[in-house]
């Protein structure tokens, strides 16, 4: 404490001594910790400075008990000039921390100091010994004369020095009045200047405060409040009650009304409805420090009765003159703003806009469809509408008829349209209004905190006052009984927002939706037109189009995000207990709200998959039964659509999955319709777009269900599946019977000869042609089958596994076994003398069709050849068991080795 100031450190010695005391304390019990480390020289020396300070304290407490009608009590002085200088409380409080090495050293430098000046007195009088000389005498003369007085004895000396002094006195004297004679103008001059440059030189030091109420009138003209403040805070200095300086007093006078001014403009900005949500931060920010200043200020409490002046754009709302200053008017709430707190004042004022737009929104949408529905249509332009007059019935020709059609068609257009609009603006205004009425609660949560921890530092004021017997006892109480009454901002929320949020989302629910979707638990209550005509009733509980529901679709999206993000913030605006900590007991006012938005989302998001899946049943239908295709791809190119458009679609999961199966089915039936009255090829299409969808499509089209539905639709694949199949076996079973009948129709014997001679050779029969007939045609009917099936389906599999090809060869190449065997049966009389023959023809059939021939054709075919061989004439000796049989067989494959080629691979 070498630098510190002795007269402040002697005013604050009690102070210090206590502290000094606590430090000694604690620094004994530290070195006691480590005493085993550094010894006890450290703790004796500390032990010593603690018994100093007590000895002092006892002093102390001794001479305050004996000397109690003393002029001085206390403890002794540090300061050296004082008689109560105590040098050992001088060392302990000022240098405490000093060696002794720094107290030598200290010590000789003073020496010296002292030395040096007795040197200097020494000189002094060496220089000047005459004139002390002089003086001593002049003193001893005096000294005689005074002591002579009691005496009658005259001293001539001493009274021609006296007469000396007198004659001197005069003619100084007689100089001084000639010299103010001479020079009173120009000392009458000097003392104006001289007053002149201290009133100069005091506006100089007071030129800030004189600027004061000035700069406040600019700063508020420029909104800019915050300066305004800070320049109101510099006068406050000004002590107005006690100033004698008229200009000042009459500039604190100023400022004060510059500061009312500035405390008007402020509320004009809370109360307005058209205020960013950061002005309104910023203007309860600057209105609390003006508060603050003002309650500095003894008329800054009074609340003065507001003239009517001149309006400004902001003044708008404010009540007329002859109310409370601080009055506002919102429609038919009256709120004023000085009752209360400037961020919860802000709160009141800005949910009380909130809650009068939204009776305003659904007010003008009730106006709009009952313009449009009287005929004056949304933008007020006249649609000569008699819908509400019933004049129908006046139309008497067909073209008024068809023209009153048109104009209810019209207006019910309107009014639709009206409903979409009204959707967006309520969906808007809740996505402005939420985000800025949180901002301002949390505000408000922010400075009841505040208010309540100060109230808390209060009251525990309060109660060591009363304990001491120096103040009042109610003040706590007061402050309990304002704390129980003033609203928080989760009260004004519950209170305010809650119900107008709640009207709000139902407004929207009603113009988007109209009614609820059947099933649904929700019920949509009507929030206007309910005294409206039942035509325009009808109209607005009916469900929007397709192209309106997708875009309320989006904003009530939009609206349910924006609710969900504010229902979150809420958290945070909670209401406070006692101590000003959050309760733990929780419920968001916004939550009601949250539900009923999410409630209609999810329906009219499943409209908005209802009537998308719809529409691509249409557009799948017309192009199924117009081309024979089915568009699969406009299948996937919707659900990825809906993938973009929906925001809950795990919740529409079973729309989605009966959207497809319905796009399947009515492309099914566009496919049906196409094969009517056309031939096979048409049907091999269908039956090909049926494969394609199976195998490519379909697995498209369910795993991006699975990706929008998050794997919620486990029965989508198998009831697709299933749709299709069933029309890819009807018409696939039609091709291969078509392709029995012409089998039937081709795989003939012909003409059989009844009898052959018995010289004629048995190989006769093979010089008739160069190929049997019969088998001829069988072959390219099996050729024009496999042709016709591989044009349209290529190499695709039905979900079996095999081929479409293969199945209907076989089928082909059973058809032709099987008929060819029923009539040689049928026909064996005559075809007895030739059996050995048709046996060689069945076995060029077996070993030509045998990867295509089922079992049971191929047992058929087998007892066939038996029975021909056994029917043949000289049974063992015939074609067909000897090398004449064999030679025949090859010839026949020879001739027929073109067939063959065709059925191969």
């Amino acid at each position: 404490m070498e630098d510190a100031d002795l007269q402040e450190v002697d005013n604050d010695r009690e102070y210090l001594i206590e502290q000094t005391l606590n430090e000694i304390e604690a620094a004994i019990e530290s070195a006691l910790t480590m005493v085993n480390e550094t010894g006890v020289e450290k703790v004796n020396w500390l032990e010593a400075q603690r018994q100093a300070l007590l000895a002092v304290i006892e002093a102390k407490r001794k001479l305050d008990e004996e000397a109690a009608d003393r002029e001085s009590q206390g403890l002794p002085s540090i300061l050296p000039t004082s008689k109560d200088f105590d040098p050992i409380l001088f060392l302990t409080l000022v240098h405490r921390h000093a060696t002794y090495q720094d107290l030598l050293d200290s010590t000789s430098r003073l020496s010296r100091k002292t030395d040096n000046q007795v040197e200097r007195l020494q000189n002094l009088v060496r220089d000047n010994f005459a004139l002390f000389i002089k003086c001593s005498e002049g003193i001893d003369v005096f000294a005689d004369g005074s002591s002579s007085k009691t005496s009658d004895e005259s001293q001539p000396g001493i009274e021609k020095l006296q007469n000396r002094f007198g004659t001197l006195d005069a003619i100084a004297e007689s100089c001084s009045n000639q010299a103010r004679k001479s020079f009173k103008p120009l000392l009458d001059n000097t003392n104006e200047v001289r007053k002149v440059q201290s009133a100069l030189a005091v506006l100089q030091r007071v030129s800030p405060l004189l600027q004061v109420p000035s700069l406040m009138r600019q700063h508020i003209e420029n909104a800019n409040f915050s300066s305004a403040t800070d320049a109101y805070r510099k006068v406050l200095v000004i002590d107005k009650d006690h100033c004698d300086v008229d200009l000042l007093h009459y500039v604190r006078v100023k400022a004060g009304e510059a500061a009312q001014d500035a405390r008007q403009d402020l509320e004009l900005i809370l109360a307005d409805e058209t205020s960013s949500a950061e002005g309104l931060l910023d203007a309860i920010r600057d209105l609390g420090e003006l508060l603050e200043l003002l309650e500095k200020d003894e008329g800054g409490t009074s609340a003065p009765v507001l003239g009517k002046g001149d309006a400004t754009p902001r003044s708008s709302g404010q009540s007329n003159s002859g109310m409370k200053a601080g009055t506002f008017t919102i429609d038919k709430y009256v709120i004023c703003i000085r009752d209360y707190p400037p961020a919860l004042a802000c709160l009141f004022l800005q949910t009380t806009h909130f809650r009068s737009l939204v009776d305003k929104t659904i007010a003008n949408t009730d106006s709009i469809t009952e313009k449009v529905f009287r005929g004056e249509g949304p933008d007020n332009s006249s649609n000569h509408s008699t819908s509400g007059a019933g004049s129908s019935s006046e139309l008497s020709s067909e073209g008024g008829s068809s023209s009153q059609r048109s104009r209810d068609k019209q207006w019910k257009l309107h009014v639709l349209e009206a409903r979409v609009d009204a959707t967006l603006r309520a969906v808007t205004l809740a996505k402005t209004w939420l985000p800025r009425l949180l901002e301002i609660g949390l505000a408000t949560q922010e400075a009841e905190k505040r208010r309540m921890a100060r109230n808390k530092r209060k009251k525990l004021a309060s109660m060591i006052a009363k304990a001491k017997g120096d103040g009042p006892g109610d003040s706590e109480k007061d402050m309990d009984d304002v704390d129980s009454k003033m609203m928080s901002a989760h009260d004004v929320f519950k209170s305010i927002v809650k119900p107008a949020l709640t009207r709000l989302v139902e407004h929207v629910a009603y113009c988007s939706l109209g009614c609820a979707n059947q099933g649904s638990k929700y019920k949509i209550s009507a929030t206007f037109g309910r005294a409206s005509a039942e035509r325009l009733r009808s109209i607005l509980k009916s469900p929007l189009p397709p192209t309106q529901t997708s875009k309320c679709a989006l904003d009530l999206a939009e609206l349910a995000e924006a609710i969900n993000t504010a229902n979150e913030a809420m958290f945070t605006i909670r209401s406070l207990d006692s101590n000003g900590d959050l309760k733990k007991e929780y419920t968001s006012p916004l939550e009601k709200s949250l539900k009923l938005t999410n409630d209609a989302v999810m329906m009219i998001e499943a409209r908005v998959c209802i009537y998308s899946f719809d529409a691509c049943a249409r557009k799948c239908s017309i192009s199924a039964s117009g081309s024979g295709v089915f568009d699969g791809d406009a299948l996937l190119q919707c659900v990825q659509k809906l993938s973009d458009d929906l925001t809950r679609s795990e919740e529409c999961s079973t729309e989605i999955e009966k959207g497809c199966v319905l796009v399947c089915q009515k492309c099914c039936e566009g496919l049906t319709s196409y094969v009517k009255d056309r031939s096979d090829a048409a049907r091999l299409r269908v039956v090909a777009e049926c494969a394609n969808a199976l195998n490519t499509t379909i697995a498209d089209v369910v795993r991006e269900v699975s990706y929008l539905t998050d794997d919620r639709s486990e029965s989508l694949e198998s009831n697709l599946s299933s749709v299709i199949s069933v029309l890819e076996k009807e018409m696939f079973d039609v091709f291969l019977e078509s392709v029995k009948r012409n089998v039937l129709s081709c795989a003939r014997l012909g003409m059989i000869e009844s009898s052959i001679s018995e010289g004629e050779p048995k190989t006769k029969i093979e010089e008739s042609g160069p190929f049997p007939p019969y088998l001829a045609a069988s072959f390219l009917t099996i050729v024009r089958c496999r042709a016709q099936v591989e044009r349209a389906l290529r190499d695709l599999r039905r979900s079996q596994g095999s081929t479409y090809q293969f199945l209907a060869l076989q089928t082909a190449s059973d058809g032709v076994v099987e008929n060819i065997c029923i009539e040689l049966k049928s026909k064996l009389n005559r075809v007895r003398p030739q059996a050995d023959v048709y046996s060689i023809h069945l076995q060029f059939l077996i070993s030509t069709l045998k990867k295509y021939l089922s079992d049971e054709v191929l047992s058929l075919a087998s007892d066939t050849r038996r029975m021909l061989l056994s029917a043949s004439r000289g049974v063992g000796r015939g074609m067909g068991n000897g090398p004449e049989g064999l030679t025949a067989l090859e010839s026949l494959e020879r001739l027929g080795r073109v067939y063959v080629m065709c059925l191969g691979e």
